[in-house]
């Protein structure tokens, strides 16, 4: 899986401090990936929460020359990428996350 990066802010969480993203492609579609499962034997990585990027309320636009391929026009609430559910929104949780959640665990 490809992993690439988007450039946002958060709002309500260190507001005005940029941050890179992880964004994935997943059924026909671009996500944020708010956490990451990691098998601890093999280092193979799923991720856990994913947030939709053309949802009703997320605005992104592809960028060129940058570290990044992805700018976010708003800011995204901190909590939703944390995969706490708010209108607007579309938030996936891998099923695995929520049979076992005692994995190793790494935010990005």
């Amino acid at each position: 899986m490809e992993v690439l990066k988007t450039y946002l802010f958060f709002s309500g969480h260190d507001e005005g401090h940029p941050y890179l993203i992880d964004t994935i492609w997943h059924e026909n579609h671009w996500w944020l990936v708010g956490t990451w499962l990691e098998h601890p034997a093999t280092g193979h990585r799923i991720p856990e929460c994913i947030v939709l990027m053309d949802g009703l309320t997320v605005r992104f636009q592809e960028v060129e020359g940058q570290p990044y391929r992805f700018l976010l026009n708003n800011a995204l609430p901190k909590s939703v990428l944390d995969g706490t559910p708010q209108d607007g929104y579309v938030i996936a949780i891998h099923p695995s996350a929520v049979a076992d959640s005692r994995g190793t665990k790494s935010v990005h």
